[in-house]
């Protein structure tokens, strides 16, 4: 798969999940916040007020295994620092956030894709 058929894959995971979490009650703080740590997919506010990044993973095959199996220490390291970061650039927001991570699944042509949600994931220092 190209680098661009990966990147609108994403993309598509991560409108489709924005969606969702909006009608759950969930509201969008920023998208695709960038730093030189990494990048954070969605940093929303959840239901009860909490900051909240959200890693999003979409898959089309089960050819490299389950999504959420590709995010690791490293990874998760990446995402404490660029929410570190955010925080420090947002003095608005108190400095206690949490993780999500949300699978999308789409392996079936004509059937609706599914969406796992991981929420509160821990990360270990």
């Amino acid at each position: 798969m190209s680098s661009l058929s990966r990147k609108n894959t994403g993309n598509w995971g991560e409108t489709l999940v924005l969606d969702k979490l909006l009608a759950q009650g969930y509201e969008l703080v920023q998208r695709n916040y960038h730093c030189r740590y990494g990048e954070a997919d969605l940093i929303m506010l959840d239901e009860t007020g909490l900051l909240t990044c959200v890693e999003v993973k979409t898959r089309r095959s089960q050819n490299f295994g389950p999504a959420e199996y590709s995010v690791g220490k490293k990874k998760l390291k990446a995402i404490a620092a660029t929410m570190n970061a955010y925080l420090f650039e947002h003095t608005e927001y108190p400095e206690i956030w949490n993780l999500d991570l949300v699978v999308v699944e789409d392996f079936h042509p004509g059937r609706p894709p599914e969406i796992l949600h991981f929420r509160s994931v821990r990360i270990d220092e």
